[in-house]
C-alpha cells in the first residue's frame, strides 16, 4: 500500500513549483524539500554521521571533558548501525530469501550476525580481514551495554544491571581502542558492503572483472579467524 503524504505541507517546498500556499513567506529554520533526487541509502547517512563523530571525537579529544561521551556513543552508535544495515540491504537485494527483520531493528548484534553468516555460507573471505576481531569487540561491547540503542539516545535505558536501570554517567571511554575500532569496524563494514554491491553490478553491466573496485583489498589477518558463525 503506498504510503500517504503528510497532511501538513506547511514545511515542505516543491523546487521545481515553489511553496504551497500553507508554505507561506515566512522562512523556515527546517524544511522538507522535493529536489527530484533520488532517494538516499544507509551508506550515504552512515558517512554523514561518520563525519560528525569524527569532528565530535576531535572536540572530546580537545576537551577532555566527560560531558562528550555520550554524544560520541550515540553518534558513533549510529554510525555503526547505518553501516550494518547497508551491509544487509546490500546482502538482501542479492538474495531475496535473506530475513530482513534485523532492517527493523536496533540490535547491531542481529544484523552483524545475518550478514557475516550469509558472506561466510557464500564463501566470501571476510574471516580473513584483519579487522574482524576489533568489530566484534566493538558489536560485542554496545551489544552489552546498550542493547537496545536507547541509553545514550535518553540518557536512562531500559535495561538494567546491577539491580537498577542503566543511565548513560556510568559508562566510560578508552578513547584510543575505541577508535581503532570503531575505524576498523567502518572500514570492514564499507569494503564488505561494497564487494557485495559491486558483485551485483559486475553482473548487470556484464563485467569479467571490475575495472573500479578490487574486493580483494583488505587487510589479511595472520591466520584464518574462527569459521563457526555467530
Amino acid at each position: 500500500m503506498k504510503k500517504k503524504d503528510s497532511d501538513d505541507p506547511q514545511f515542505h517546498y516543491e523546487i521545481w513549483q515553489g511553496p504551497s500556499e500553507t508554505y507561506g513567506d515566512e522562512a523556515k529554520s527546517i524544511s522538507y524539500v522535493e529536489n527530484h533526487n533520488g532517494q538516499c541509502s544507509y551508506a550515504e547517512l552512515a558517512l554523514d554521521f561518520e563525519i560528525a563523530a569524527e569532528a565530535l571525537i576531535a572536540s572530546y579529544r580537545q576537551s577532555e571533558m566527560g560531558n562528550w561521551v555520550a554524544p560520541v556513543s550515540h553518534i558513533v552508535r549510529q554510525t555503526l548501525e547505518l553501516r550494518l544495515k547497508a551491509f544487509l540491504q546490500a546482502v538482501a537485494e542479492r538474495d531475496g530469501s535473506i530475513d530482513r527483520k534485523p532492517l527493523a531493528s536496533h540490535n547491531l548484534w542481529a544484523i552483524w550476525s545475518a550478514c557475516k553468516t550469509w558472506m561466510v555460507e557464500q564463501e566470501f573471505q571476510i574471516l580473513e580481514d584483519a579487522r574482524l576481531p576489533m568489530i566484534e569487540r566493538l558489536l560485542s561491547a554496545y551489544h552489552a551495554i546498550d542493547p537496545s540503542g536507547d541509553l545514550f539516545r535518553f540518557g536512562i535505558s531500559r535495561q538494567t544491571a546491577f539491580g537498577k536501570q542503566k543511565s548513560y554517567d556510568r559508562v566510560g571511554i578508552d578513547l584510543p581502542i575505541f577508535c581503532e575500532e570503531f575505524a576498523a569496524a567502518s572500514r570492514l563494514l564499507q569494503h564488505w558492503e561494497a564487494v557485495v554491491f559491486r558483485l551485483t553490478l559486475a553482473e548487470e553491466m556484464q563485467w569479467d572483472t571490475d575495472p573500479y573496485f578490487d574486493a580483494d583489498d583488505f587487510p589479511l589477518s595472520l591466520q584464518k579467524s574462527d569459521t563457526t558463525a555467530i
